[in-house]
């Protein structure tokens, strides 16, 4: 084993031989000599367990993290510039000095706690799906055998705030001018306030009638075919061959939370947000009757999970439902009138509990004795 300097740079090598007689050179990444030695050492004896015991490395959680945020930066490279990496160089600051095995139950408890005092469940949820991506990449890659127990944190309820047509009008009223077209496509096409900012005309395709929102958040393209009040807004704002969609003096947005802000307290809006829209755009797709599913492929979303939240904004389900409220039992003789119970698949009660027995097994009822 050997420390030494490159010319370019101040901080300390260490080079040495593995036990299949490779040759490694590798950063401490730091100045301080004993330090680095103090590194090295470890390094070396890290290659001795894992070459004679097969024992992986005690890896520092920087080093799984930063293979873990390159892999996030391939997958989708625009929203890891504009999000993620942020997300990424928090989590880096706060543990990257740490070892995986540092990772116990108890540290990221601690973690937690400190998180929810300042942030909400769904952002620690956010922090610690990272964490424990990175590490699970990394044992899918061999690098390490250390998989930490990790706390559970209850998730806050979904957020499904959006506007009613009335606010709509009030919000668009007291909008700026250029903020006007950008509110009313957002509540059209259910487009996330990244989506519409980078939006381009090269994807707008008037003439079907359609708009293709590119590298979304998930990392896939997204199509929403445009409802007439869309295509007017779009007619109006001058279709281009190329260039941005949504623009202010001739620019691209770079971005307008201030501006938005000020037309919701102007129009007596309170607790909405732009993304909000989006929630507004699914909430009407659910209330005219589009399945979930539909709506589903209409945001972008990966699951169903994700848009139970406007399940019981659909009218049939509230009609189903209320609908065995009105087969109640006969009032003359108490039995129930015909149909009743049959909406939610059970059989009527006849008075005879062995012809019952037999019915309800006939029924598919296996637990009749």
């Amino acid at each position: 084993m050997r420390l030494y300097k490159r010319e370019d740079s101040p901080k300390w090598w260490v080079t040495w031989n593995d036990q299949n007689g490779k040759r490694i050179r590798r950063s401490s990444g730091t100045a301080d000599r004993k330090l680095a030695e103090a590194l090295a050492a470890s390094w070396v004896k890290d290659d001795f367990m894992e070459g004679h015991f097969g024992k992986k490395p005690d890896l520092l959680f920087s080093e799984i993290l930063l293979r873990y945020a390159k892999a996030l930066k391939r997958k989708n490279p625009e929203y890891f510039m504009d999000k993620t990496r942020y997300r990424i160089k928090f989590l880096n600051d706060r543990f990257g000095d740490h070892k995986v095995s540092e990772l116990t139950y108890r540290a990221i408890q601690d973690f937690v706690d400190e998180r929810l005092e300042t942030v909400s469940s769904g952002m620690a949820l956010t922090d610690v799906a990272y964490i424990k991506a990175a590490i699970n990449r990394a044992r899918r890659e061999e690098l390490t055998d250390v998989v930490p127990n990790f706390p559970r944190i209850k998730p806050s309820r979904p957020r499904n705030r959006w506007l009613t047509h009335d606010e709509e009008d009030r919000l668009v009223l007291a909008a700026a001018p250029h903020l006007k077209p950008i509110i009313r496509f957002a509540a059209d096409t259910g487009g996330r306030r990244s989506e519409l900012l980078k939006l381009d005309w090269r994807y707008v395709d008037l003439k079907n009638r359609r708009v293709t929102f590119i590298q979304t958040k998930n990392g896939e393209d997204r199509t929403v075919r445009l409802c007439a009040r869309a295509y007017r807004e779009l007619m109006n704002l001058g279709p281009k061959d190329t260039g941005p969609v949504f623009t202010y003096g001739g620019k691209a947005f770079k971005g307008f939370k201030s501006s938005f802000d000020k037309a919701r307290e102007k129009a007596g809006i309170e607790d909405f947000r732009f993304h909000d829209l989006r929630h507004t755009f699914a909430s009407r797709l659910v209330q005219g009757g589009v399945p979930l599913y539909n709506v589903m492929h209409l945001t972008g979303h990966k699951s169903l999970e994700m848009v139970q939240r406007y399940a019981h904004l659909a009218p049939e389900f509230q009609e189903a439902a209320i609908a065995v409220l009105d087969n109640r039992p006969n009032k003359t003789n108490g039995a129930p009138e015909e149909g009743y119970g049959h909406i939610l698949g059970t059989v009527p009660f006849s008075g005879n509990r062995q012809n019952d027995a037999k019915s309800l097994k006939r029924n598919g009822a296996a637990w009749v004795t």
